[in-house]
């Protein structure tokens, strides 16, 4: 297997990058910049045909406690390049895939509710061998999927945490979806009209969009602006990632017909500051009967890498100690 993008991209920041040094929490143990590269070395790339679809995935294999971690637009498997190693590095196996449609997995022209990519998600574990429980992260639009994931197979999560993101048809959706910060979701669902305006500015775009929902503009470099914007220029991305949008209506029909029997597992609502943070935890209440909250400071909507550490430590606090 040849080093994955995630670990070539952790191996050339480990000298310069604050972010790498651990988490901010003084009772985790610390992790060495050795240790964080042996651990980049240990991340794979892989695919494999899920449901008819090439999925593309990061993996690395540690400890019998699996940790799901679902990107959201706007990002790829790469935004958890801070994260990601911090858990291995603590013994947990990690699997990190690249959603429908997006980054380097394939682009059908269908199949983008929330409900159908969980399924592709839960096939993906399946196929791994890393059932038969597993702690899913999501956030964005892969917080949409973990929480249709969690909601039809709630007895194979051990823990699900949703990162600054709504669910759609879920209180407060509709207030969510009309304030101006969520103009976006909006535009994306024209058919065609974002493409045709987008198509050969993905980089302009992404740079503008990923630092008007940051706090920390640190977190959005030229090199992750570029990675970003090689990805969403792929052919049939831009398409695919809009589609996501596009299928609100049926994620909303799903999502409440899921909402008449509360998630029995632990969920863990993360926001930031400047985004969900304030609301995330009442929204999660509707859909949870165990729910905790974490307001990450300094971030806004990004807050995996906008706040690497203090999420890091949330997520180190509320998961199952690795074996």
């Amino acid at each position: 297997m040849r080093l994955s993008l995630l670990g070539a991209a952790l191996v050339a920041v480990m000298a310069t990058s604050p972010l790498m040094a651990g988490t901010a929490d003084p009772s985790q143990p610390a992790v060495s910049v050795e240790q964080l590269a042996e651990t980049s070395r240990r991340i794979i790339d892989g695919k494999t045909d899920i449901n008819g679809v090439c999925y593309h995935y990061l993996l690395a294999k540690g400890g019998s406690q699996t940790v799901v971690l679902l990107h959201g637009w706007g990002s790829t498997s790469y935004m958890w390049r801070y994260v990601m190693p911090q858990l291995v590095a603590r013994g947990y196996t990690v699997l990190a895939p690249d959603l429908r449609g997006l980054g380097d997995t394939a682009k059908p022209a269908g199949g983008y509710d929330k409900a159908t990519i969980a399924q592709d998600i839960h096939g993906l574990v399946a196929h791994l061998g890393l059932g038969p429980r597993i702690n899913l992260v999501g956030h964005d639009m892969g917080g949409m999927v973990a929480y249709a994931y969690a909601a039809q197979h709630p007895e194979q999560l051990s823990t699900l945490t949703i990162m600054d993101v709504p669910l759609p048809g879920i209180e407060p959706w509709n207030e969510v979806t009309q304030s101006p910060r969520a103009w976006h979701f909006h535009f994306h669902s024209v058919q065609d009209l974002p493409e045709a305006l987008i198509s050969g500015r993905e980089l302009e775009y992404f740079k503008w969009f990923h630092n008007a929902e940051a706090i920390n503009s640190r977190a959005f470099d030229n090199q992750t602006d570029e990675i970003y914007g090689r990805a969403y220029a792929m052919p049939g991305a831009l398409r695919a990632g809009f589609e996501y949008y596009r299928a609100f209506p049926q994620d909303i029909q799903a999502n409440q017909a899921f909402a008449r029997h509360k998630l029995p597992m632990p969920v863990l609502g993360i926001g930031g500051e400047g985004g969900m943070g304030a609301i995330i935890g009442d929204h999660l209440r509707h859909v949870a009967v165990n729910v905790r909250a974490v307001n990450i400071e300094g971030a806004g909507h990004w807050v995996a890498e906008e706040q690497p550490a203090a999420v890091t430590d949330a997520l180190l606090a509320f998961l199952p100690a690795a074996h």
